[in-house]
């Protein structure tokens, strides 16, 4: 997950439903050796075992698409202690297990050859989870994250679909990706919905600063799209005594800087939220004889949904094209860890809902978007899906600090909403 601006506790409200306020103690929650307890359908075996591998991946942190050692460790673990299909796809794999009935086959094969049978099967559900680690202050990496969490969360609802007596009505995939902070690993990895024909997909994050064990939850967008912005300025060198003799390429991008500034209280006022973040400048050199000529502009820009921000970006170029022209310097510009909207589907929140209810999980509605991203959205513009969230605890530390750590008391929480939600829940109702 991208770390963004961190938006304030107003961004959550709560929800009345049949007399009780979701979220609330009348929920009748309770919590127990510090996990939050409703309807139990996770053995307490199963939680130890994915606790256990928690704090062994939070041993090998690894930078995004270097994930070797996590990932063969989660493959292990699984091959280990389930029956399931493991399939290795390089820097990624996931893991599935298949439908159980009387015919049984591959749904995703068949569906392309023989159409008129998947009337007798529903599509496969997909659950994801991330592998990849922070990069810290020093350059090294760490899980400051929670990904460690997400991970083992996924193998224990390999565990969970392993002991399970009942059949299975569709093949479910839990698909583990890398480079999540950096934007790339779901886009290297959505090919799998289509190539299996999967019909929904869900994932989590923890929130620090929201109530333990609560379920959030948005119908729209849930997290920003946001990219960073690398603007380049171009001009001629002159002697320092001479100015006028070059072109200085620091004036226009200050300029430009306050323009985008300006640009971006309008589209507040008339078009959305959109944010920009200045990162950076960097002007000239330490030669103090020689006026700058070369120049950069370094931002980070967010918004709410796809469209808008498409557009700001585009108001974004024009400003800098103008600019540049008026000034005549030479312009380039490069996005750097672009990350889509993550833009939830209306009827997979409401099975999130009715999840959380169903198993006496509190649950909390965003009013606003997340600030950060995640590109959790590439997979939700190729199938239906949601993102949700699952609070860490309101004084908990924020993510992409040396302090945090991914709190083991919502493991068992996050288990049930995942496993709920692939074999419980039909049209929206546990």
């Amino acid at each position: 997950m991208q770390e963004g601006v961190k938006m304030d506790d107003k961004n959550m409200k709560s929800t009345v439903m049949d007399g009780k306020i979701v979220g609330d103690k009348s929920m009748d929650d309770k919590v127990m050796d510090g996990r939050i307890m409703g309807a139990k359908i996770i053995d307490g075996k199963i939680i130890e075992q994915i606790k256990t591998l928690r704090k062994q991946l939070h041993q090998i942190p690894e930078h995004s698409m270097q994930e070797v050692k996590t990932k063969q460790m989660l493959m292990d673990f699984l091959k280990s202690h389930t029956a399931l299909e493991i399939v290795d796809r390089g820097v990624w794999f996931y893991a599935v297990k298949r439908a159980e009935n009387d015919k049984t086959f591959d749904v995703s094969e068949v569906a392309a050859e023989i159409p008129e049978q998947m009337a007798e099967y529903k599509q496969p559900i997909a659950f994801r989870a991330d592998m990849d680690a922070v990069c810290g202050k020093d350059g090294k990496p760490g899980h400051f994250c929670g990904h460690d969490g997400h991970s083992s969360v996924l193998c224990g609802l390999g565990l969970y679909l392993d002991s399970r007596k009942e059949l299975l009505a569709r093949d479910i995939y839990l698909l583990f990706q890398p480079a999540e902070e950096i934007g790339k690993g779901a886009e290297l990895c959505k090919s799998l919905i289509k190539e299996k024909h999967i019909g929904e997909i869900y994932g989590f994050h923890n929130i620090p600063g929201k109530p333990l064990g609560n379920v959030l939850v948005k119908d729209g967008t849930f997290a920003c799209a946001s990219t960073g912005l690398k603007i380049h300025m171009t001009g001629t060198p002159s002697h320092a005594a001479y100015p006028e003799a070059g072109r200085n390429p620091g004036y226009a991008l200050a300029r430009l800087l306050l323009q985008i500034e300006e640009l971006t209280k309008q589209f507040n006022e008339t078009k959305g939220f959109v944010r920009m973040t200045l990162i950076g400048m960097e002007l000239g050199s330490e030669n103090y004889g020689v006026a700058a000529s070369d120049g950069y502009l370094k931002l980070t820009v967010r918004s709410e949904g796809e469209q808008v921000f498409n557009e700001y970006l585009a108001e974004i170029r024009k400003l800098a094209e103008v600019m540049a022209q008026k000034e005549d310097l030479e312009l380039s510009m490069k996005e750097i860890e672009r990350f889509p909207s993550t833009d939830n589907h209306a009827e997979q929140v409401q099975k999130i809902r009715a999840c959380a209810v169903s198993h006496q999980i509190p649950y909390m509605e965003l009013s606003e978007p997340m600030r950060w991203s995640e590109d959790f959205g590439w997979y939700l513009q190729e199938t239906q899906g949601a993102f949700f969230g699952i609070g860490d605890g309101e004084d908990y530390a924020q993510l992409h600090t040396e302090h945090f750590e991914f709190p083991d008391a919502i493991l068992e929480t996050a288990v049930t909403m995942f496993a709920g939600m692939c074999v419980d829940i039909k049209d929206g109702e546990c």
